[in-house]
């Protein structure tokens, strides 16, 4: 056969989407296991749910397995029901969807268009500079104190009549750090009503637990404010795909314009509904990672290693130069630990430490001492 020579395209690829950056997934766990002949992980490096998910969650999936000849509910009726139940508001006024994430997409889709802009931290979720570019939507950075905290008032300086959102990861990812009620509550009152205030509450159910400084920025009835959250973390969901936003009903009506009609599938929309029905799996998850986030503090003190006290389930570590974490990072992998290096948040010289079982903290710990030795 003669070689097939495909032309070069001429269709004109906006310059938006020119400048992304496609996601680039290196080798897969197994793989590496395999390659690096390991005997022994503790993969920390997601801020996934080591203890898998609810016995609950897969009961409901296995249900739904009978039904997956059939388009999901387009509403999503009992799950939305059962969020807004546990959060005391109305079904009318939660969105669900292909994770937190896939909800991003769409807020983007629904309320920006033309000279708006986005307004946010340096250093957090890197998901918002992903979408505003997307949309082609101008995102302005605000950077992260020297402790890499928030401090709130750089924000409101950066509003101009172009600001149509800001975006708060409450806690931060990947830094760990909270903005309390307090200090919310004063940004909201300065913050002009028709800025819609995104609060990606991923972490929620770890902060809430942690501290009671923690808002829960749904239950502070803002109607400017659209409260995020997701089945990927806590409760052990991650590879189902299945989020959800809370706020006033005239914001979650345009999200239910803009979502994709059946999302999310079924078995995952079952599987949130299971995993909401375990309250005790999700109190022994928040409660291990209570007690664990300690252990790597006392173990940071002692290796004299600069982290950022957390509210979620990781911790950061400042390593100090890009080389140096890039080193750490080589080296633990040779020895069965996956973290992960920061340099997608713009934080290269930092890596974040996933909080996994006891066992796995451990371990992380020992291969810690051996590679700064």
């Amino acid at each position: 056969m003669g070689t097939f020579l495909i032309p070069k395209i001429m269709i004109r690829i906006p310059d938006n989407i020119q400048e992304l950056t496609a996601y680039k997934p290196g080798k897969s766990i197994e793989q590496i296991v395999e390659e690096l002949n390991l005997t022994k992980t503790a993969v920390l490096w997601n801020n996934e749910n080591n203890f898998g998910c609810s016995p609950k969650a897969k009961i409901k999936m296995a249900e739904a397995m009978d039904h997956l000849y059939l388009y999901s509910d387009p509403l999503s009726t009992p799950l939305r029901t059962q969020i807004a139940r546990e959060n005391g508001i109305q079904p009318e006024q939660v969105v669900v969807g292909n994770g937190s994430e896939g909800i991003m997409q769409n807020l983007m889709r629904a309320f920006c268009k033309g000279d708006d802009e986005v307004l946010t931290f340096q250093g957090t979720f890197v998901i918002i500079y992903v979408w505003s570019m997307l949309n082609d939507t101008p995102c302005k950075k605000v950077p992260l104190t020297d402790a890499y905290g928030f401090d709130l008032n750089p924000i409101l300086e950066q509003i101009t009549d172009k600001t149509k959102v800001i975006y708060l990861s409450n806690p931060n990812n990947p830094t760990g750090a909270m903005i309390s009620e307090k200090a919310l509550r004063d940004f909201m009152t300065k913050v002009p009503e028709h800025i819609l205030v995104v609060i990606d509450e991923a972490y929620y159910e770890y902060a809430s637990v942690i501290t009671a400084e923690y808002p829960d920025s749904i239950r502070m009835n803002y109607s400017n404010v659209l409260t995020l959250r997701t089945f990927s973390k806590a409760y052990g969901l991650a590879g189902m795909r299945v989020g959800y936003a809370m706020g006033h009903v005239d914001l979650i009506e345009p999200l239910m314009r803009v979502k994709l009609t059946f999302e999310p599938s079924s078995l995952a929309q079952a599987a949130g509904e299971g995993a909401l029905e375990d309250v005790d799996f999700l109190a022994n998850t928040v409660q291990n990672n209570k007690e664990q986030l300690p252990v790597f503090y006392k173990a940071f003190d002692e290796m004299s290693v600069t982290y950022v006290p957390s509210f979620a389930n990781f911790v950061m570590i400042d390593i100090g130069t890009p080389e140096k974490a890039t080193q750490v990072f080589e080296d633990l992998l040779k020895k069965g630990v996956f973290v992960r290096v920061l340099a997608a948040f713009g934080l290269p010289h930092c890596i974040r430490i996933t909080v996994g079982t006891p066992e796995e903290n451990a371990f992380c710990i020992e291969m810690m001492k051996e590679v700064l030795n």
